[in-house]
C-alpha cells in the first residue's frame, strides 16, 4: 500500500490510480474555499497593473500545482463514469438549505457531480484546461501591461464549478468506507 502525499512528483504523475482517494485527501489538507479564493485573487490581479504579492510566488506555484492536480482529477473521473456510478455518489438527501449553500453549481449538478466534469471535459481538453489555467497564473504574476493580455479559453465558471464538484465529492466520500 502506498502513502499518498501531496509532494508535487506524486501530484503531476500522469496515472494517478484512484482520483477519490486524492480528492479526500486533499480535503485533508486543504479546504476547497481557499482554492475558490486563490481563483479570485487570481483573476483580479490578472486584470490589475499590480502583481500578485511577491513574496508568495512559492505558493502560488505550489497551488498551481495542486490545481493541475484537481484538473487531473476531474478528467480521470471522467473518463471512467461506470466507477462513478459504481461508488453511489449522487443518491443523496438534499435540504434546501443545501441548495443555498453551493454557489456555482444547479440543483442537477449538486445531485450528480458527475455532469460538470462531463460538460468541462467534453467541452475542453485537459490541456486547454490546464494551459488557460497557467495563462491566467502567468497574468497573475507580472506587472506590466503587456503580460497582463493573456487567453483564457476556459471560463471561470467552469473553474469554480470543477472545484465544487470536487468538494462535493470529498464530502460524500468521507461519509463512505471504501
Amino acid at each position: 500500500m502506498c502513502k499518498l502525499t501531496l509532494e508535487s512528483y506524486y501530484w503531476t504523475k500522469d496515472k494517478v490510480e484512484c482520483p477519490y482517494e486524492l480528492l479526500v485527501l486533499l480535503k485533508e489538507q486543504a479546504n476547497m474555499d481557499y482554492f475558490h479564493q486563490q481563483l479570485n485573487n487570481y483573476c483580479l490581479y490578472s486584470l490589475s497593473h499590480i502583481m500578485y504579492d511577491r513574496k508568495r510566488v512559492s505558493e502560488v506555484m505550489y497551488d498551481a500545482v495542486v490545481f493541475q492536480s484537481i484538473f487531473k482529477i476531474g478528467y480521470k473521473i471522467f473518463k471512467n463514469p461506470q466507477e462513478f456510478k459504481k461508488r453511489n455518489l449522487c443518491k443523496y438527501q438534499l435540504s434546501e438549505k443545501y441548495f443555498q449553500e453551493v454557489k456555482f453549481l444547479d440543483k442537477k449538478e449538486i445531485a450528480n457531480p458527475y455532469l460538470v466534469f462531463e460538460n468541462i471535459f467534453e467541452n475542453y481538453s485537459l490541456e486547454k484546461v490546464s494551459k488557460s489555467f497557467f495563462n491566467l497564473v502567468l497574468a497573475t504574476m507580472t506587472d506590466d501591461t503587456y503580460g497582463k493580455d493573456f487567453d483564457c479559453g476556459v471560463s471561470m465558471l467552469d473553474y469554480h464549478k470543477l472545484l465544487e464538484a470536487c468538494e462535493l465529492i470529498q464530502e460524500r466520500s468521507l461519509k463512505r468506507d471504501w
